[in-house]
């Protein structure tokens, strides 16, 4: 499979499951960790994640 693409799916899953993160525990955790609980913040750094874990972190 092309590098690329694997990145992009990798990047887009990992963007959905850190928005789905930030959304629940943006009410539960009252703001104890801006990382889990900010959408936005969720959104990149997991996408991010998603990327390396996709590409093997290349």
């Amino acid at each position: 499979m092309n590098s690329y693409l694997l990145a992009v799916i990798g990047g887009a899953g990992g963007a959905l499951a850190g928005f789905s993160i930030g959304r629940f525990f943006e009410s539960r955790t009252l703001g104890a960790c801006p990382i889990l609980c900010n959408p936005k913040i969720s959104t990149i750094f997991f996408a991010v994640l998603g990327v390396m874990l996709a590409t093997g972190g290349k």
